[in-house]
């Protein structure tokens, strides 16, 4: 049974083996990247996130507008492929935000799956994304995960190819202290909010953190995503 690693330090860039697993994953499974490195703490807690170690992917099944196919099922494909192969993928954990009541994960050094009956992580339940981390094997090796991906999946080339990544459409008005909706739950994502879909002082707060890690590309710490802040965070 492998060594659950989690958060170990913060990382400088995205890790090019973590980034292959992904756009494979996107590739076989139809779900989107909605994430993988970024340095920031944990919802609600002090503790920096496994995303800042560039070991950490969070894949959307989500939708209308969006890339994804808009069907649970996927993402459920996706995660019994994942934990079926985790040794073989070096697979540390994987966590569904969307089952009731709190959501479940699975871990390396757990024997199965635990579906969590209280509050165990911000999304859930409802959420329509995974979350996906790997070990330290493999997360500099993409020709590994090329090679290991195209070899589980019978040497065939992925179902379809990825979907092109383009930044989503900026809503045509800033997003501030009072707006709702799914653009401001794209926003709450990227700066490490729970994702709710509800701008309050909370996401304001960690919006004015991220302009300010990010000045030199989205101006001022105002807490206010407009066209330059939007295009900061999904250009």
């Amino acid at each position: 049974m492998a060594r659950y690693i989690g958060y170990d330090k913060t990382a400088r860039m995205k890790m090019a083996g973590l980034e292959k697993l992904v756009d494979l994953l996107e590739a076989e499974f139809g779900l989107w990247n909605n994430g993988t490195y970024g340095v920031r703490k944990k919802r609600g807690k002090n503790s920096y996130s496994v995303h800042a170690t560039g070991r950490a992917a969070d894949l959307s099944w989500r939708g209308g507008k969006y890339r994804g196919s808009g069907n649970y099922e996927d993402a459920v494909r996706m995660m019994d492929f994942l934990v079926e192969n985790a040794a073989v993928l070096d697979i540390q954990a994987v966590f569904d935000y969307y089952p009731k009541p709190w959501g479940r994960g699975w871990k390396c050094d757990r024997n199965g799956w635990r579906v969590y009956n209280r509050k165990a992580f911000s999304g859930s339940p409802g959420g329509d994304w995974v979350h996906v981390e790997i070990g330290l094997k493999f997360c500099h090796d993409p020709d590994y995960y090329e090679q290991k991906i195209a070899e589980l999946l019978g040497n065939k080339k992925p179902a379809r190819k990825p979907a092109k990544k383009k930044t989503p459409e900026y809503p045509g008005k800033s997003l501030r202290k009072g707006s709702q909706g799914d653009d401001v739950k794209l926003v709450q994502g990227v700066v490490g909010a729970t994702q709710d879909g509800d701008f309050g002082p909370k996401t304001e707060k960690s919006v004015k953190a991220w302009q300010k890690k990010n000045a030199d590309c989205c101006g001022p710490s105002d807490g206010i995503v407009g066209p330059k802040t939007w295009g900061c965070m999904f250009g």
